[in-house]
């Protein structure tokens, strides 16, 4: 099937399912839709009820989406944002394209929903090219992730900033990798998932500084009252990982 053909109908479904779902006990930010429940979402590590009915948006997203919103992300202080989207969610994709203060770029190596193909390690942009990165649960299928977060880095203008959330197992110090682990059921129970690469540990924030990112860790949903986490199905472990390429070139990390 075409994808505008996929568009639509997926765009057909997720109104039904809306209306299907429809009522006041919760919020989703993405879309902005209320509902009287959020859909089951079957994983390979669980079941878990917070698919939101109309924008696909996960509990990890709506937290992402208000930590972009509330902290003033977005809104660039002169011009407009040049924003890089790197394995664009859906949940986002539709209203950064149309946000009028954003010059909006999707890619992705294989996905028929971003705008062109995009090779993380190997980004076809000059250095520079963009304000802003959005990349989440992309890293942790790279098996070079440092050339990847290099690349990152160097198509970011200094002072630019990105969003890199990955899996991360907050129980292990170290990232766990282990290139012999090519088996699917393996790899699911090492890393979590069959095509992931590596399990990410609570030294990833060291993993960014040593591409040259300057990086605070934020427990965004620590600010938020308790309802509002009920409410709108945030995932309370979620952890923001918010990497600035530092105005000081010197500081930048050596590719080689």
């Amino acid at each position: 099937m075409p994808q505008r053909y996929r568009g639509r109908v997926r765009q057909a479904f997720n109104a039904a399912t809306a209306w299907a779902y429809r009522g006041g006990r919760y919020f989703c930010p993405c879309c902005e839709g209320t509902f009287r429940r959020f859909r089951v979402y079957v994983t390979e590590s669980g079941r878990r009820e917070d698919l939101c009915p109309r924008c696909g948006s996960l509990g990890r997203h709506r937290v992402d989406w208000l930590f972009l919103r509330q902290r003033n992300l977005l809104r660039p202080a002169n011009g407009k944002l040049r924003l890089l989207h790197v394995a664009p969610e859906p949940a986002f994709q539709r209203r950064l394209a149309d946000d009028p203060n954003i010059e909006y770029v999707s890619g992705d190596i294989d996905s028929a929903l971003a705008m062109e193909r995009l090779d993380v390690t190997d980004i076809a942009y000059d250095d520079g090219s963009f304000d802003a990165v959005i990349c989440n649960h992309v890293l942790e299928h790279v098996p070079d992730d440092a050339r990847a977060l290099l690349e990152l880095h160097r198509v970011l203008v200094p002072g630019g900033w990105a969003m890199l959330q990955v899996p991360l197992n907050a129980s292990s110090e170290r990232t766990h990798e282990d290139p012999s682990a090519t088996d699917p059921e393996e790899r699911r129970r090492l890393f979590w998932q069959h095509d992931h690469v590596r399990l990410y540990g609570l030294d990833y924030a060291e993993r960014l500084k040593a591409a040259g990112f300057d990086v605070s860790v934020e427990p965004f949903t620590d600010e938020l009252p308790n309802g509002e986490i009920e409410r709108q199905r945030l995932d309370g472990e979620e952890r923001i990982y918010l990497a600035r390429k530092p105005r000081d070139r010197q500081r930048s990390a050596n590719p080689s």
